[in-house]
């Protein structure tokens, strides 16, 4: 089931559980049983969000209001913003120490539309940058999994139909 909320939820689609209530009106015991246990697996697994914390840079921004804190600002109304023009640009997370990271999740500012057209996650490793994960759209919500030990990770905007809009950076 976990699996298949990164591949549904983790991709800005919905989870359609499709439980229904038996004769009595009431949800099986089973199910009710494992829908407890998935709550408690996706409580574990993103229970201590890495990034809340970090410091943020960004390689453009459009002025304070917009600033590259926002995105771990947890207020899913501001947002991160280029200038007009830039349709690529980069983001850095400082985590302050090594931390073993499992999943990124990144959110753009859907209320004014899904720009991202190709993005690339690379994490910082004895002085060197390294591939992490890339995609194409980010859209509502996307769940990167990956698997790394890293201080800093970085979020490469490759290309976005208008400046990107990105309200949040989750790391566990």
């Amino acid at each position: 089931m976990f699996d298949i909320y990164l591949r549904s939820v983790g991709r800005g689609s919905v989870l359609l559980l499709n439980i229904p209530p038996d004769r009595r009106g009431l949800f099986h015991e089973e199910d009710v049983k494992a829908l407890k246990g998935f709550k408690e697996l996706l409580d574990s697994e993103f229970k201590n969000d890495l990034a809340k914390d970090s410091e943020v840079e960004a390689t453009n921004v459009r002025g304070d209001k917009y600033e590259a804190t926002n995105v771990i600002d947890n207020n899913p109304e501001t947002y991160w913003a280029t200038d007009d023009e830039v349709t690529s640009s980069q983001l850095i997370l400082k985590l302050g120490s090594i931390q073993k990271i499992k999943y990124v999740k990144l959110a753009e500012y859907i209320k004014l539309g899904q720009r991202v057209k190709s993005f690339k996650l690379i994490y910082h490793k004895d002085g060197e940058w390294l591939d992490l994960a890339e995609g194409t759209t980010i859209g509502h919500e996307r769940i990167l999994e990956v698997s790394a030990e890293t201080d800093a990770v970085k979020l490469l905007i490759n290309d976005s139909k208008a400046c990107p809009l990105i309200s949040s950076i989750e790391i566990y």
